[in-house]
C-alpha cells in the first residue's frame, strides 16, 4: 500500500521492523478483498466487449456468431442477452477504435515532443505490408507509450508511401509533425529514407543490432555446426507431441525449469543463442529421454557449445535489457562501450573473438556518430561525463549540440511570469530587429550556466544505476528549467522497437490464417487494432508479466495449438471459458 523508490525504502524497512503486525493485517485484508472481488464480480462492462476480443484474437470466422449450437449455448447461460451479429460485430470494432482515438487524442493534446517506433510486416497470404506505429512521450516526468494504429501501406512499402501512412496517423490524433523528434526502428532503407527526408532523428534499434551480432557469431563454421545439431533436436521435439510430453515429465522430475529447447520464430532476436542456452539447461533431461539419444553431443562438442554460450552471455544480457520497455536510449552508447571493451579482451586468435570484436566495434562507431544518442547520454545524469564511452568525440562537442538545440526551439526560462509582450508594429526598423534578435538569443548564457552547474552536481554524486533518469530532472526541475525540458524530450525514446515486435508476434497467427486472406483492408485494420487493444488490456489486468509471454507462447508450450490456429481451427476449451466468463456477468 506504500509506493516507494530509492531513499523512501527506509520508510518500508521501518514499517516492516516496528509495525509488522499492522503491515500483516493490512496485507491480509487486501488479499481477502481481492479474493472477494474475484468470487463476486462487480464489473459492469458490456459482455459483448469480451466477445469482441475473443473473436478478434482468434481465428474463428465472424459467421460463427450465427452458429446454432453457439447461440443455444449462450441462451442457456443468459436467456436475456442478445448476441452480436457479424455486421454488429464490425460496427463494434469501429466504435472501439473511435473511442480509443478520442481518448488518446485528449492525452496527447499537451505533449511537447515525442518519439515514434514503427515497423512493417508482410502477411503470409496477403500481398500487403502492415505497419504498426507506437508513440513515446513524457508526461509529469514519466514516460508513456501508446499504440497509434495498425494499417496497411497503400501500394508498395516505399519511403513515400510509408511517410504518407505515418503522416496520416499523426493527423488522426492531431499531432503536429514538429512535435516528433525522431523514431527508433530497424535499419530498413525505406524507413531510414523517410526519416532523412523529414529531418528526423533515427535511433537504430539496439536489440536488432545485438541480434545481428549474435547471428554473425553463429555463422562461424564450427559454431554453425553445433547450432545445426541443436536445431535438429528442437525440430524433433516440436514434431513429436508424445516425446515432448515425456521430456517435460523428466524435466519436472529433475527439477529443471525454464523454456524447453523448442524452435524460436525466425524473427526472434538472438533466437539461435537462446535455443542453445535452453538446450544446455535441459541437457540432463534430453540425455534421460531414449528417443533423443541421436541428438546428443559428444564431450568436445558439448564443451564447445558451453564455451560459446558462456562467451556470449554479456551480449544476451544486453539484448534482454534492450527489449525491456523500461530501457532508455541513453543506455545504448554505454552498453556498446562495455561490449566493445569486453569483445576486445577476448582471445583475438580465435574466430569468435575476432568476429565479436570487429562487429561490436563497427556498430559502436556508428552509434557514436548519432546526435540523438549523444544528447540523450548527456541528459542522463547516470552516464554523462563518464570517461571512455565517446571514443574520439568529446563532451564539449555534445554541449555545443545542446546549445544549438536550445537555440533552435527557443526553450526559455519562464519561471517568472510578467505582462504579455506588446504586439510588434507592422514596420520595424532594422535597429529594433537587431536588438530583438539579441534579446531572443540572450538565453544562451543561461544554458551554459545550467550546463556548468549540471556538471558540478553530477560529478559530485550520481543517481543510482537502476533509477530512472527522469527522476533526476524532476528533482532538479527548478534549478535547470532548460535542461530538464531537453531531458523530457530526448529521454522519451527507448533502446529498441521491441513493443512493435511483440505486437506483430501476437497478430501473426491471426493475419497468416488462410481464412483471413480475403479480408478487406479496412476490416483488417479494425480487426488488428481491436486484437492489440485486447492484448494490452489483458496485460494491464494481469499486472507485471514477462515481456515476451505472448510471443513465446506460440513458440514453446503451445506449439501444437499454434498449428491448429494456423489451419483455421480453434481451441474450444479456451474459447468457451472466455465466453462463459463474459456471459455470467
Amino acid at each position: 500500500m506504500i509506493s516507494y523508490h530509492s531513499s523512501t525504502t527506509v520508510m518500508k524497512n521501518h514499517l516492516n521492523s516496528f509495525h509488522s503486525t499492522e503491515v500483516e493485517e493490512s496485507e491480509n485484508a487486501a488479499l481477502a478483498n481481492s479474493r472477494g472481488n474475484r468470487s463476486q464480480p462487480t464489473d459492469k462492462k458490456d459482455p459483448n466487449e469480451d466477445l469482441v476480443f475473443a473473436i478478434c484474437t482468434s481465428s474463428v470466422p465472424y459467421r460463427f456468431l450465427k452458429n446454432k449450437h453457439f447461440l443455444d449455448f449462450c441462451h442457456k447461460l443468459n436467456s436475456d442477452h442478445k448476441i452480436l451479429t457479424p455486421d454488429s460485430l464490425r460496427s463494434k470494432f469501429s466504435k472501439n477504435r473511435s473511442e480509443y482515438v478520442d481518448r488518446l487524442k485528449k492525452e496527447l493534446k499537451h505533449v511537447e515532443k515525442a518519439w515514434l517506433s514503427f515497423d512493417g510486416w508482410e502477411a503470409k497470404y496477403m500481398d500487403k505490408s502492415i505497419y504498426a506505429i507506437f508513440i513515446y512521450y513524457v508526461e509529469n516526468f514519466q514516460r508513456k507509450s501508446a499504440l497509434l494504429g495498425i494499417e496497411c501501406v497503400e501500394g508498395s512499402a516505399t519511403a513515400a508511401n510509408v511517410g504518407k501512412l505515418v503522416m496520416r496517423m499523426l493527423d488522426l490524433y492531431c499531432i503536429d509533425k514538429s512535435k516528433v523528434l525522431g523514431a527508433v526502428t530497424d535499419a530498413g532503407s525505406n524507413i531510414v529514407a523517410f526519416l532523412d527526408r523529414n529531418e528526423l532523428f533515427h535511433s537504430h534499434c539496439s536489440a536488432h543490432v545485438l541480434s545481428l551480432i549474435i547471428k554473425k557469431s553463429a555463422q562461424i563454421t564450427h559454431i554453425k555446426e553445433l547450432i545445426a545439431k541443436v536445431n535438429r533436436c528442437a525440430a524433433f521435439l516440436s514434431r513429436s507431441k508424445v516425446e515432448r510430453g515425456k521430456f517435460r515429465e523428466r524435466s519436472s522430475m529433475l527439477n529443471i525449469h525454464g523454456r524447453p529447447p523448442l524452435p524460436f520464430s525466425d524473427t526472434r532476436w538472438g533466437g539461435a543463442l537462446l535455443l542453445a542456452e535452453a538446450f544446455l539447461n535441459h541437457y540432463q533431461s534430453l540425455s534421460a529421454t531414449p528417443a533423443l539419444q541421436d541428438y546428443l553431443m559428444n564431450a568436445d562438442d558439448l564443451a564447445a557449445l558451453k564455451k560459446y554460450v558462456n562467451v556470449m552471455k554479456p551480449f544476451l544480457e544486453a539484448l534482454n535489457s534492450a527489449e525491456s520497455d523500461n530501457s532508455f536510449c541513453s543506455e545504448v552508447l554505454v552498453q556498446f562501450s562495455h561490449l566493445s571493451n569486453y569483445a576486445s579482451s577476448l582471445e583475438q586468435r580465435s574466430a569468435l573473438g575476432r568476429c565479436l570484436s570487429n562487429e561490436t566495434k563497427s556498430r559502436y562507431d556508428s552509434y557514436v556518430e548519432n546526435d540523438a544518442l549523444l544528447m540523450s547520454t548527456y541528459l542522463d545524469a547516470r552516464f554523462v561525463y563518464l570517461p571512455g564511452i565517446l571514443q574520439r568525440t568529446r563532451w564539449e562537442f555534445i554541449e555545443n549540440s545542446i546549445q544549438l538545440y536550445c537555440d533552435s526551439i527557443h526553450v526559455l526560462n519562464q519561471t517568472a511570469t510578467g505582462p504579455p509582450p506588446k504586439k510588434p508594429t507592422l514596420e520595424e526598423s532594422s535597429f529594433s530587429q537587431f536588438v530583438q534578435s539579441k534579446r531572443v538569443s540572450s538565453h544562451g548564457s543561461s544554458v551554459q550556466a545550467e550546463m556548468s552547474n549540471y556538471k558540478a552536481i553530477v560529478l559530485s554524486g550520481r543517481p543510482a544505476l537502476d533509477s530512472s533518469p527522469l527522476l533526476f530532472w524532476h528533482a532538479h526541475r527548478d534549478r535547470f528549467p532548460i535542461l530538464q525540458k531537453m531531458g523530457q524530450h530526448f529521454l522519451a525514446c527507448t533502446q529498441s522497437s521491441a513493443i512493435v515486435e511483440r505486437l506483430f508476434s501476437v497478430c501473426g497467427c491471426i493475419v497468416n490464417n488462410s481464412r483471413r486472406n480475403r479480408m478487406k483492408s479496412s476490416t483488417l485494420n479494425l480487426h488488428l487494432l481491436n486484437a492489440s487493444l485486447a492484448t494490452l488490456q489483458a496485460k494491464n489486468e494481469a499486472g507485471e508479466m514477462n515481456e515476451y509471454d505472448e510471443c513465446e507462447q506460440s513458440d514453446s508450450e503451445s506449439e501444437e495449438n499454434r498449428h491448429e490456429e494456423i489451419s483455421g481451427e480453434f481451441n474450444d476449451d479456451i474459447f468457451e471459458e472466455a465466453l462463459a466468463r463474459a456471459m455470467t456477468i
